[in-house]
C-alpha cells in the first residue's frame, strides 16, 4: 500500500516581478500623489496575477517602502485605497520590519494560522520602490547597486507540510553573512541537488558567502542584470532561470534572503505543476 504523500508546506502557484523606473516619481511630486501611484501599480499587479483566486491572506512586505506608507497616515490610506481600487481588496497588513527577509517571516505567520484553520492561500507582494528618491536606496557599499520593483506571489500554505521547510534566524550584523552561509549549509545538506536561489550581491560579497557552504547548486549570479533587488532577489533569480529555459513547474527550490539588520530567511518551496510566471522590465 502506498503511503500518502505529505503535501509541501509552501507551494507557489504564481511568481511575477515588474521592474519600476528610477526615479519612480518626479522629485517635486507630493508624497500623497506618489503613494497613490505606487498603490495603483501594486493593485494592478495583484489583479493581473491573482484575479479570481481565493485569497485568505494578503500581505505587503518591503525593505524600501516609506514608513509613511506603512503606518497610520493619510499617505498610507491613499496607498491602501489605491491598491484596493486596482484589485478589489486592501492588504491585511503591511510590514517593513524584517527588511529583505520579510517574506520568510510572513510564511511562518500564515503557516501558524493554517494550523488553526486548515490550508490557506496567501497573496504576497514585495514592494520595494522608493517614493522619496533618497540617494541611499540607489546603492551603497554594503549591497552595491539597487534594483526596484514589485514582486507578486501566490502561495498555498499547508499546515501538515514539514516544519523543516523554513529556517529563520538572526545574527550580529558583522557576522550575518557567515551565519547565513552556515545555516544554508545545514539546510541544503539533506536536500542534495535542489537548486538554490540566493540574494544578489557584488562579486566580493557573494564570494565571501560561498566560503561558508557548498554552493554547487546555486543559481548563477544575476546581480549584473538586476542589482540588489532586496527581498525580491531569490524570486527574481527563479524568474531569470525560467526565462533562460529552466522548468520549475512541479519542482522545488531553496530560496534565501539576508537583511541588513542581521535577519535571514531560508525556505524550501514547491511549485505547482501549472506554475505561472512573469518577468517584465520597467
Amino acid at each position: 500500500m502506498t503511503e500518502p504523500q505529505t503535501p509541501p508546506a509552501f507551494r507557489v502557484d504564481v511568481v511575477a516581478y515588474r521592474q519600476t523606473e528610477t526615479p519612480f516619481v518626479s522629485a517635486s511630486a507630493p508624497l500623497a500623489e506618489a503613494a497613490a501611484e505606487l498603490g495603483r501599480r501594486a493593485g494592478a499587479e495583484a489583479d493581473r496575477h491573482a484575479a479570481g483566486a481565493r485569497i485568505d491572506d494578503y500581505v505587503v512586505t518591503s525593505t524600501v517602502l516609506s514608513q509613511y506608507l506603512a503606518d497610520d497616515t493619510p499617505e498610507a490610506e491613499r496607498f491602501r485605497r489605491a491598491i484596493a481600487d486596482g484589485c478589489g481588496r486592501e492588504p491585511d497588513w503591511i510590514t517593513n520590519g524584517y527588511e529583505c527577509t520579510g517574506w520568510g517571516y510572513i510564511l511562518r505567520h500564515v503557516k501558524d494560522k493554517a494550523r488553526l484553520t486548515g490550508p490557506r492561500r496567501l497573496l504576497l507582494q514585495i514592494v520595494d520602490v522608493d517614493v522619496h528618491n533618497f540617494a541611499f536606496w540607489r546603492g551603497t557599499s554594503r549591497w552595491g547597486r539597487s534594483g526596484f520593483g514589485i514582486a507578486t506571489l501566490l502561495l498555498d500554505i499547508h499546515p501538515d507540510g514539514g516544519d523543516g521547510a523554513l529556517l529563520l534566524g538572526a545574527a550580529p550584523q558583522a557576522h550575518a553573512l557567515t551565519m547565513m552561509g552556515r545555516a544554508l549549509g545545514r539546510f541544503t545538506e539533506p536536500r542534495p541537488g535542489i537548486p538554490l536561489a540566493l540574494p544578489f550581491f557584488p562579486e566580493a560579497t557573494r564570494h565571501a558567502l560561498f566560503k561558508s557552504f557548498d554552493a554547487a547548486a546555486a543559481h548563477p549570479d544575476h546581480y549584473p542584470r538586476f542589482g540588489h533587488a532586496f527581498g525580491s532577489d531569490p524570486w527574481l533569480s527563479l524568474l531569470a532561470e525560467m526565462e533562460a529555459g529552466e522548468d520549475y513547474a512541479g519542482g522545488r527550490c531553496v530560496l534565501a534572503s539576508l537583511a541588513l539588520n542581521g535577519y535571514f530567511s531560508i525556505a524550501e518551496l514547491a511549485f505547482a505543476p501549472d506554475l505561472r510566471h512573469s518577468l517584465e522590465a520597467a
